[in-house]
């Protein structure tokens, strides 16, 4: 399997933190709130750390957890998921993100955590604690998301991968960790992805056949509220704007 070229940087030039990890989550995490959804969505840690990590390590090392990943974990912010449809929130369209139970117990290769439930429509994020790397698997071909993505072949990297894992990693586009929370970011700040709700987001490219026209005024309520500058973005008259045009104009996508 030969490496194709890519925009920089190259794997190898990409290292692990777990503060700028966190750091970065948290700031993401942050950075939704600010546009869509409720402070009471997100639930951070305490200092020392989620209890529920830190009680029994041992029993989460069997289920094939490296120390770096548990004491990342640890240390993360997450977005409620009360298994409610109207009320799991979307981080991305379509996809609500693992709830604890299902983050930690996930069976994927030690030094790796998952970070939205396999079969949702935007696949699976994976969060590579040894290189330092993010994969998303639903962007093969994601020029049209950031200029800071690669490819990384395993193949070279690591001689004991298997060749199944290998292959959805050459498909999968990967970034360094920080610069996968800026395009998650600057998804948003284009208005690619639309919240239309604070629990749910839309892609703009998607629109069902009693939505036409709802994307482009959607993007017109955010930017007459100040969308993008944060500074001047007028977040709690934006969300009222948009439940009433959703309810007045698209009855049948507007959320509870």
């Amino acid at each position: 399997m030969s490496r194709l070229e890519c925009p920089t940087p190259n794997p190898e030039e990409v290292s692990y933190s777990r503060e700028a990890t966190i750091v970065a989550s948290t700031d993401y995490y942050t950075f939704l709130t600010r546009l869509y959804m409720n402070e009471s969505q997100i639930i951070h840690p305490h200092a020392e750390g989620w209890s529920i990590v830190n009680a029994d390590p041992g029993k989460l090392q069997d289920l094939g957890k490296s120390d770096e990943v548990l004491s990342m974990l640890a240390h993360l912010p997450y977005i409620r998921c009360p298994g409610n449809w109207h009320h799991d929130a979307d981080a991305i369209p379509g996809s609500s993100s693992a709830d604890w139970p299902d983050l930690i117990t996930l069976r994927v290769q030690g030094w790796i955590i998952g970070e939205e439930l396999p079969g949702c429509t935007e696949a699976f994020i994976a969060l590579d604690t040894e290189l330092g790397i993010t994969h998303w698997e639903k962007y093969t071909c994601p020029e049209d998301i950031g200029e800071n993505w690669m490819q990384v072949d395993w193949e070279e990297l690591k001689k004991d991968v298997s060749k199944e894992d290998a292959n959805w990693r050459y498909s999968a586009a990967a970034w360094a960790i920080p610069d996968f929370f800026e395009v998650l970011k600057d998804e948003f700040r284009s208005l690619n992805r639309v919240p239309i709700s604070p629990y749910t987001v839309h892609s703009s490219k998607e629109e069902l056949h009693n939505e036409v026209g709802m994307m482009s005024m959607l993007k017109d309520i955010y930017r007459r509220h100040g969308w993008p500058d944060l500074a001047a973005y007028r977040k709690s008259k934006c969300t009222e704007a948009i439940r009433k045009a959703m309810v007045e104009r698209y009855p049948e996508s507007a959320c509870s």
